[in-house]
C-alpha cells in the first residue's frame, strides 16, 4: 500500500491544491457524482480501500462519529484534507450548552431538558426543525456527561449562565475546546479508527442511488474508498464566498476567523448528488479587529463602546455573539472603544506595544479631548462626548440604567489624553447545511433519506439553529451530539448491510 498519511494515532504534514472541477476533468468523469460504472470503466489505476464506515472531516463531530462507529464494531476510517486534525472544534473556546447534567446536579442547579427545549423555542426553534431542537434538548446533557464522566474531559468547577435566560447551562472545558477534541481523538484511536490526513474527499461514489464510498485525492495518489455508509462532518462554509452569497447574503463581505479548511467542500459533495439544504441565512460571529487581527486582544468589555453616531449601543459585557449581531446591523459594521490614559497605563506591556502599533496605523487615535479623538476616528464628536459623560454618571451611580451592565472593574473615562480604537466583527460559523432527520441521515430535496449517507456537525446545523445563536456552547454541543448519533446509526446500517 502506498503511504499517504493513513495512520492510527498520529498526524501528518504536507498540502496540495486542486479544485474538484480540475480533478474531475483529469479523471474524465462528471463533477456532480461518481458512479461505480465510471470508476470501473476509467483506465487510470487508483489505490483502493474498503471500510464499513467512512467519516469525512476530523473535527469534534467527525472524530466522535468515527470513534462511536468503531465502538459499535464497524471498520472505520476518518479522512481529513488538512495535514492536521482540523475543524472549528480545534479553535473554539470550549463551552458545551446542555441541561440535566451530573455537574448541574452536583452544583444544585435545577434544570431539565424540557426547560432547555422551551428556551430553544424562545430562540427561533419553531422556524427551523422542532424535532431536532427537541432531540438536542433531550441529548445535549448526555453528551456533556459522556465527555466529563466517561472520557474524563476536564471541565471548570462553575457553569455559566450564558443564554438570554441566564440558566447555568454553559459547561466550560478547563482550558479550551481542545480538551474535548483531544479526548475524543484518544477514544477513537483506542477503538481502532484509522485516520488519513492530507486526504481530500472530492466526490461521493453512488451505486443505484446509494452512497457506497468516496473518491479522494492525496499528494501522491488518487484514492477510492469503498464503504457501506459515509458520514460527512466537514464543517461549515464561511471561507467560501460563493456559498455565503448564496446561503447567507446578509454576511457578504464580513471577514471570517474560522479554520482554513472550512470552505464548504463536503457540503458541495452532498449537494452534487441531490442533498437538500436547510438554513435561514444566519452566521455566528465574534468581535474582531478586521484591519489588524493582532489588535483584537485590545477589545475590553470594561470600556465604553459607541457607534459611528457616537451613541452607546450595547451592554459591553453581554455575550459576544449577541453584540456581533448588533454591530453587524450598524451601517459600517464597526464600533469604537473609548479609553483614557489611566486605562492605557494599566495594560500589559504587550498590549501597550499593540496600542503603539494601532496609533501608527490609524486604527487607534489619541487626543486631548473626546471630541477631537472622535473627529479623528470618524465618529460624531458631540454625541461621543455626551455618551462618555453619561457613562461616567452611570459609574458614579453604580447602576447601568441604560443597558444593565455589570460595572465591576469599570471606571470613569476622565484622564486626558483619550484613546479611541476602531473594531469590527468576523464570522465564526455558518448556520446552514444539509437537511437531516434526527437519525442524522442526509435528506434529498424531496425530504427522503439518501441511502448510506449521514452527517454531523456544522455542515448540518441548519435544522437546529435559526438566524441568531441561541447561547454560547450550542454549536459545540451539536457537533459532539450529532457525532455520537451519526456514528452509531451509520455503524448499525453498515453492519446490517
Amino acid at each position: 500500500m502506498k503511504q499517504h498519511s493513513i495512520q492510527k494515532g498520529t498526524s501528518a504534514s504536507s498540502s496540495h491544491a486542486m479544485t474538484r472541477r480540475q480533478f474531475s476533468a483529469l479523471m474524465g468523469i462528471g463533477l456532480a457524482s461518481v458512479s461505480l460504472g465510471s470508476l470501473t470503466g476509467c483506465a487510470q489505476k487508483h489505490e483502493e480501500h474498503t471500510y464499513d464506515v467512512i467519516v469525512v472531516g476530523s473535527g469534534g463531530a467527525g472524530t466522535t462519529a468515527a470513534g462511536i462507529a468503531a465502538q459499535h464494531g464497524a471498520k472505520t476510517i476518518c479522512i481529513e484534507k488538512l495535514p492536521w486534525q482540523g475543524g472549528s472544534s480545534s479553535i473554539a473556546l470550549g463551552t458545551f450548552y446542555g441541561s440535566g447534567t451530573v455537574q448541574q446536579q452536583e452544583l444544585g442547579i435545577t434544570d431539565t431538558p424540557d426547560d432547555l427545549y422551551n428556551y430553544f423555542l424562545k430562540r427561533g426553534a419553531e422556524h427551523v426543525d422542532l424535532a431536532m431542537n427537541r432531540f438536542m434538548a433531550d441529548h445535549a446533557g448526555e453528551t456533556i456527561n459522556w465527555l466529563r464522566e466517561d472520557l474524563k474531559v476536564p471541565f471548570q468547577d462553575t457553569i455559566k449562565g450564558n443564554g438570554t435566560d441566564k440558566v447555568q447551562r454553559g459547561h466550560m472545558c478547563k482550558n479550551s475546546a481542545y480538551d474535548a477534541l483531544s479526548a475524543v481523538r484518544t477514544f477513537a484511536d483506542d477503538q481502532g479508527v484509522t485516520f488519513a490526513f492530507d486526504t481530500d474527499a472530492r466526490s461521493l461514489i453512488v451505486d443505484n442511488g446509494r452512497v457506497v464510498g468516496v473518491l479522494a485525492h492525496t499528494p501522491m495518489d488518487d484514492v477510492i474508498y469503498h464503504a457501506k455508509t459515509v458520514i460527512i462532518a466537514s464543517g461549515g462554509f464561511c471561507r467560501n464566498d460563493d456559498m455565503i452569497q448564496t446561503y447567507c447574503p446578509d454576511y457578504v463581505g464580513v471577514p471570517t476567523e474560522v479554520g482554513v479548511g472550512l470552505v464548504g467542500s463536503g457540503l458541495q459533495m452532498g449537494l452534487d448528488i441531490g442533498a437538500g439544504f436547510a438554513g435561514n441565512g444566519g452566521t455566528n460571529g465574534i468581535l474582531f479587529c478586521d484591519q489588524d487581527r493582532d489588535l483584537t486582544a485590545l477589545i475590553s468589555q470594561t470600556c465604553v463602546w459607541v457607534n459611528k453616531n457616537g451613541e452607546r449601543f450595547v451592554n459591553e459585557k453581554a455575550q459576544s455573539h449577541d453584540i456581533y449581531y448588533k454591530v453587524h446591523h450598524e451601517p459600517d459594521q464597526h464600533f469604537f472603544q473609548i479609553q483614557d490614559t489611566k486605562m492605557i497605563n494599566k495594560l500589559t506591556e504587550a498590549n501597550k506595544l499593540s496600542v503603539e502599533k494601532g496609533l501608527k496605523s490609524g486604527i487607534i487615535v489619541k487626543a486631548d479631548t473626546i471630541e477631537e479623538a472622535a473627529r479623528q476616528i470618524g465618529a460624531d464628536p458631540t454625541a461621543t462626548a455626551a455618551s462618555v459623560a453619561a457613562y461616567n454618571q452611570i459609574i458614579d451611580s453604580g447602576t447601568d440604567s441604560q443597558f444593565n451592565k455589570n460595572l465591576t472593574s469599570c471606571n470613569k473615562i476622565e484622564t486626558a489624553p483619550f484613546y479611541i480604537s476602531t473594531f469590527g466583527i468576523a464570522t465564526h460559523g455558518s448556520f446552514g447545511g444539509f437537511d437531516i432527520n434526527t437519525d442524522f441521515q442526509i435528506l434529498n430535496e424531496e425530504k427522503e433519506a439518501i441511502p448510506g449517507l449521514y452527517s454531523a456537525g456544522e455542515v448540518c446545523c441548519g435544522t437546529f439553529i435559526y438566524q441568531d445563536y441561541p447561547a454560547g456552547g450550542c454549536g459545540l454541543n451539536f457537533a459532539y451530539t450529532s457525532g455520537r448519533f451519526a456514528g452509531a446509526n451509520a455503524a448499525e446500517e453498515a453492519l446490517q448491510a
